[in-house]
């Protein structure tokens, strides 16, 4: 029978899962707090704004390099934000598949 997931494999998974908590909530909440940082700068500078009516000032405040910066920063913690989800995603898939083989295999084992 062909192994699908190596030792190696089942170890990285495990070694990952077993450390990567606090990373994660660290992503987590950085991810958060980058969200209402851009909103409140978006509110600040819609405050600031001299425009008139009500559409320019979030016109303006969309187009102002601090929000800008603001969006950017809050990508960058969305990124290794679903990077530490999909990578805890892809350890419990090894690790399901570890499982799956060992039960084939000892299912297979009984039959002869």
């Amino acid at each position: 029978m062909t192994k699908f997931i190596t030792d190696e494999m089942m170890e990285e998974a495990l070694t990952f899962l077993a450390t990567s908590s606090e990373q994660l909530a660290e992503a987590r909440a950085n991810r958060v707090r980058a969200e209402h940082a851009r909103k409140r700068i978006r509110a600040n500078l819609i405050l600031q704004s001299e425009e008139k009516s009500a559409v320019m000032r979030e016109a303006w405040a969309d187009s102002h390099k601090l929000y800008a910066d603001a969006v950017e920063a809050e990508i960058q913690t969305i990124c290794l934000d679903e990077y530490f989800r999909a990578e805890r995603n892809r350890c419990d898939s090894i690790i399901e598949a570890w499982r799956s083989e060992q039960a084939n295999a000892r299912a297979g084992s009984s039959f002869k």
